[in-house]
């Protein structure tokens, strides 16, 4: 009921920020996605990976595979961290 009553009130151009159902999902989003490809998290990864293979622990084929996998995230995370995700975006506009 109170998502369809943020619908409304936002279809009429009324939002109450703290109170908007849509806007706090949004921000737990966000957060979520910001944590989700953060970009050092990743690095912090491929270093992991890297010493993995240095001290023998992991074959070439698995370094290999993880680390293109990695670098693929990688790129992913930081074009999203270049977003602006603090900017709110009303999905009616």
């Amino acid at each position: 009921m109170f998502l369809l009553d943020d619908l409304i009130l936002r279809a009429l151009g009324i939002s109450i920020p703290g109170l908007d159902l849509i806007y706090t999902l949004e921000i737990i989003k966000n957060l979520a996605y910001k944590e989700l490809y953060n970009p050092e998290k990743v690095k912090n990864e491929i270093k992991e990976n890297q010493m993995l293979y240095e001290f023998g622990e992991v074959p070439r084929e698995e370094f290999e595979e993880t680390k293109s996998r990695l670098m693929e995230q990688l790129k992913f995370a930081e074009r999203f961290e270049e977003m602006n995700l603090s900017v709110r975006s009303d999905i009616f506009a």
